[in-house]
């Protein structure tokens, strides 16, 4: 990486680069389908956060919350703005009140109308990423996987610019294996599992997580990324995997969280220059 890309990268991800105002925000956007119910009406809900001086067609991340499909709101990494991007922030509906697998077609519902409707705020259609953390990032992940969610909307999962998977359950969610009568103890793969779908992806992917984190999940983590390069044949420049001190609540207290992040989506987006191959320099130079 050149001295002159290292400084810029520097700038972007201490938030200093190029937007100083504020974001645009809108808030509460129905995304579900026009026949939902009252809950679903009042779950399925997005807030835009938008960079305040965009350059054209900026990428976007649609970011979904933890909370064990039980809990949470929306939110996610506003101060991504400050560095040109979009932020869809998604709300879904919740256990009890639901079950699976309506958390994923809420996921789905909401990432096919960013496909769809995006374009009308100024975004990119070819640079929409997915992300979230713990059960956010299950969603994410099991829709980028299992291309039928987004087929029955119409949209190619493959069109998905990259995943940001922040220590997401790889097994089947333990909410969803509690729902099912299945024990915790239970470590189950199937149709609820982004270990089921295992399959190359165009997208990169950048996993995160903590090296104490919730127990196996560091160990699920792995699996995942050892099986989407023995079998799936996914290219070493296009999935990550990096873990930082701390529990599953801790670790992303550590600045080189949202740093690695911010490296991963900027290099990804193409706004920091190299792309990905960039992005491996940047990795094997902070990691010393």
């Amino acid at each position: 990486m050149k001295i002159s890309s290292i400084i810029l990268l520097g700038l972007f991800l201490s938030g200093t680069a190029l937007l100083a105002s504020p974001e645009r925000v809108v808030k509460d956007i129905y995304y579900g389908p026009e026949d939902g119910d009252e809950y679903q009406k009042q779950q399925c809900r997005i807030d835009l956060y938008l960079p305040a001086t965009p350059e054209k067609d900026f990428p976007v991340l649609v970011y979904f919350h933890g909370g064990g499909l039980t809990g949470g709101r929306r939110g996610g990494p506003v101060p991504i703005t400050q560095q040109g991007f979009g932020l869809v922030s998604v709300g879904y509906r919740l256990s009890p009140q639901v079950k699976a697998p309506a958390y994923l077609n809420d996921a789905a519902d909401a990432v096919a109308w960013v496909f769809k409707n995006i374009q009308n705020y100024g975004g990119d259609l070819k640079r929409i990423f997915i992300g979230g953390k713990s059960a956010g990032c299950y969603l994410a992940t099991m829709i980028a996987l299992d291309k039928r969610y987004l087929e029955k909307r119409d949209i190619d999962a493959d069109q998905i610019a990259g995943l940001l998977a922040t220590s997401g359950q790889m097994i089947t969610h333990f909410q969803i294996r509690k729902e099912q009568g299945i024990s915790q103890s239970r470590g189950i793969s199937d149709e609820y599992s982004p270990l089921y779908y295992v399959r190359k992806t165009p997208f990169p992917i950048f996993l995160q997580c903590g090296d104490n984190d919730f127990p196996c999940r560091q160990e699920e983590n792995k699996l995942f990324v050892a099986m989407m390069r023995k079998f799936a044949k996914q290219p070493e420049d296009k999935i990550f995997y990096q873990e930082y001190p701390g529990t599953h609540n801790t670790f992303t207290g550590n600045k080189k969280v949202p740093r690695d992040r911010n490296a991963f989506l900027l290099h990804a987006a193409g706004i920091l220059p190299g792309g990905l191959a960039s992005f491996i320099q940047y990795l094997e130079t902070t990691s010393r």
